[in-house]
C-alpha cells in the first residue's frame, strides 16, 4: 500500500471518528428534510456495509512501516542537503578566523574579507534550500504520525459504529413512515 492510500485511510478514521456529528447532522436533516435524512442513511449504511466487507484486506498493513518508510525518505534529503551544506560553513567559519589574526585593513585582510564575505553568501544561499527541505521534512513528518497511530481495527470499530447508527436512522423513518413512532 503506498503512502497516499494509507493516509487516505487514516484521515477518514481521523476526521469521521466523532459519531456524534453524524448524530447531531441526522436530528437536524430530521427537522428539515426527512427524505433527504434517508437518502443519507441508506447510502452510509451500503457504504460503511461495502467498508466492513473489504476491510480485512488491512488486517495485513502495516501502517507504521509505511508511515516510517514516508517519513525517512524526506529526512534523508534533509540530512543530505544538511551534510552537504558543513563544509561551506566550515571554509567561512576558517576564513572569519583568519581574519582575527590579520591587520585590520591590511592588503591581505581586505582579501580574505571579500573571501569570506564569498563564502558566508554560498554558506545562507545553500541554507535556504536546507531549511525548505527540512520545513518539507517536518509538514510531511506529521502526515505520517496519522499513518503510525492508525490501526485497521480501529477503522473497523468506526465503520461497524457508523453502519449501527445509519441503520437506527433507518429504523427511526421506518417507524414514523408507518405511525408506530415519534
Amino acid at each position: 500500500m503506498s503512502f497516499e492510500q494509507a493516509n487516505v485511510i487514516a484521515q477518514f478514521y481521523y476526521d469521521y471518528q466523532d459519531t456524534n456529528v453524524i448524530i447531531d447532522e441526522a436530528e437536524r436533516m430530521a427537522t428539515e428534510d426527512v427524505g433527504r435524512l434517508k437518502e443519507f442513511a441508506v447510502s452510509l449504511k451500503a457504504e460503511t456495509a461495502a467498508l466492513l466487507n473489504y476491510i480485512g484486506r488491512l488486517d495485513g498493513v502495516d501502517f507504521k512501516e509505511i508511515a516510517n518508510a514516508h517519513s525517512k525518505q524526506y529526512y534523508s534529503k534533509f540530512q543530505e542537503a544538511s551534510e552537504q551544506l558543513n563544509p561551506f560553513w566550515k571554509r567561512y567559519s576558517e576564513l572569519n578566523n583568519r581574519l582575527d589574526y590579520l591587520p585590520l585593513g591590511s592588503k591581505e585582510y581586505i582579501e580574505i574579507e571579500k573571501e569570506c564575505e564569498k563564502a558566508k553568501a554560498e554558506h545562507d544561499t545553500r541554507q535556504i534550500e536546507v531549511k525548505r527541505l527540512y520545513a518539507e521534512y517536518e509538514k510531511e513528518n506529521q502526515r505520517a504520525g496519522y499513518v503510525f497511530s492508525f490501526k485497521a481495527s480501529h477503522l473497523y470499530a468506526l465503520a461497524a459504529k457508523m453502519n449501527g447508527i445509519a441503520g437506527s436512522i433507518i429504523n427511526d423513518l421506518d417507524r414514523l413512515e408507518k405511525g408506530n413512532g415519534e
